[in-house]
């Protein structure tokens, strides 16, 4: 590409998504609105830009830059120009969004599933206050193993066929562990066919740790390589027990920490998930520094939403959102503990250019016992599914004969392009497509941008650790 910009001796200009910010005198973080590629120059990059805010020939610019910094010129434009951070003279925010929205969409026609999940449990022993599954009348029943058998028949040649190398299965109920005996049967099932066909097989677990059996206790000791665990906890005691509580009313927290440390002690990897609202943002520091004192090593913080207008109550304003999530992650960074969410997938996406994709539906689908397949596990109950498990499935969706599939992200690219009619153009304001979906709207419906745009703020200044996590137990 280099050469060709010399040779052709085309006018560049400052991309109309670059963000340029000055971290210390020595680092300058630079990355697009659109494209993302968070990269790290010294303070010359703003004498290298200046060069662009009126459009420029690469072969000028080339002529210049020996001149501010030490580099190979042909190169270094074209680095700029690969990660858009530099475009074309002539060609609008509108024009770059609309090419980037259809190569995104292009490249997400056919699914790319890595994950599938399996609701395996119809019962939950605990009664919180604000459960999604509330939200609609959503009716599921015990899956037997037979079940996610036929699932993996059809999975695992379409995993080796599309060459995914590994697979994540999770498990989520109401309460999965209240199914054991299935989800161990699942597990085995599993790791036969992953050895068969040459896929990393790994589970992971999402439980409130109300009960656990010492029978689970020892499965759990002997398979820590394979498994991970999230455990549901609402803040400290006193703000837990307000929220998650059993059937008879009673709060949980003792009892399931007691557990969270048994299982902590076995070796495996175990983080917390939480839920943050108006009746645990005056502790989130406190909560933190107790999770670290158990060895709790990532931290998954969600921001609540309700349906009722007693649960709306409880729903953090814009910014309390933004305050919450910022005091957990310097909370945690205290601790050395990993944290994210599903709000930092759209942060994610604009600062390290992951390319706009809703994970949901994607890269994952979820399983319920009756056969219905959902885009994620928040969806279960609703309308959105691709219909009903049957032989032939994986075959449909491998080759983009989907319908339902194929009407999802149509909804979501279609959604997103009528962005190109606004005053912003950019993907700021995307976030799971659920919120607007239980308000009626459009799935691609701009609803977060307030809340993005600071978080972007905030996190393009955090050291890249914090950015993106390591661990594979990420949102």
């Amino acid at each position: 590409m280099c050469p060709l910009l010399m040779q052709r001796e085309v006018l560049l200009k400052r991309s109309p998504f670059l963000v340029v910010r000055q971290i210390s005198d020595s680092e300058v973080r630079v990355y697009s609105k659109l494209n993302g590629n968070l990269t790290t120059f010294g303070p010359e990059i703003n004498d290298v830009f200046r060069m662009f805010d009126r459009p420029c020939s690469a072969q000028t610019a080339a002529e210049r830059i020996p001149g501010v910094c030490r580099c190979d010129p042909a190169t270094f434009i074209g680095e700029l120009y690969e990660k858009h951070f530099l475009v074309e003279e002539g060609r609008s925010e509108s024009d770059i969004f609309s090419e980037y929205v259809a190569k995104a969409r292009q490249r997400n026609a056919i699914a790319k599933i890595s994950k599938v999940t399996f609701l395996i449990s119809a019962q939950c022993n605990l009664a919180c206050r604000g459960c999604y599954h509330g939200f609609y009348e959503f009716k599921s029943s015990h899956m037997d193993a037979s079940f996610a058998h036929r699932v993996f028949e059809g999975l695992f040649p379409y995993l080796k066929k599309r060459g995914v190398p590994a697979l994540l299965v999770s498990f989520l109920g109401y309460e999965p562990l209240l199914n054991f005996e299935t989800m161990k049967e699942i597990c085995d099932d599993a790791c036969r066919l992953g050895a068969e066909y040459g896929i990393e097989t790994s589970f992971r677990i999402f439980t409130n740790a109300f009960f656990v059996s010492d029978e689970i206790y020892e499965w759990i000791g002997r398979n820590t390589s394979r498994l991970s665990f999230k455990v549901s906890l609402d803040g400290i005691r006193e703000d837990n027990d307000r929220r998650r509580v059993d059937h008879a009313g009673k709060g949980t927290y003792d009892r399931v920490v007691r557990n969270l440390k048994k299982i902590i002690a076995t070796g495996v990897e175990c983080g917390v998930i939480t839920v943050l609202s108006r009746l645990n943002l005056a502790n989130i520091e406190k909560f933190v520094d107790e999770m670290a004192a158990i060895g709790t090593k990532n931290i998954t913080a969600n921001v609540f939403c309700g349906q009722s207008e007693n649960e709306r109550k409880m729903e953090l304003a814009e910014s309390e959102k933004f305050e919450a999530i910022q005091r957990m992650d310097m909370a945690t960074q205290k601790h050395g503990i990993e944290f994210d969410g599903e709000w930092k997938f759209a942060v994610v996406q604009m600062i390290t250019g992951a390319q706009f994709t809703c994970p949901a539906g994607i890269k994952q689908v979820v399983f319920c016992a009756d056969g219905a397949i959902h885009p994620c596990q928040r969806f279960a109950g609703t309308r959105i599914k691709f219909g009903t498990y049957e032989e032939g499935f994986w075959e449909k969706l491998g080759e983009g004969r989907c319908e339902s599939y194929n009407s999802w992200t149509a909804d979501l690219y279609d959604g997103v392009m009528e962005r190109t009619n606004q005053d912003h153009t950019d993907l700021t304001g995307w976030s799971c497509p659920f919120v607007p979906f239980i308000r009626g709207e459009c799935l691609s419906k701009n609803v977060e941008r307030e809340l993005n745009e600071r978080l972007l703020e905030y996190y393009v200044t955090r050291p890249m650790n914090r950015i993106i996590a390591k661990s594979r137990m990420n949102c």
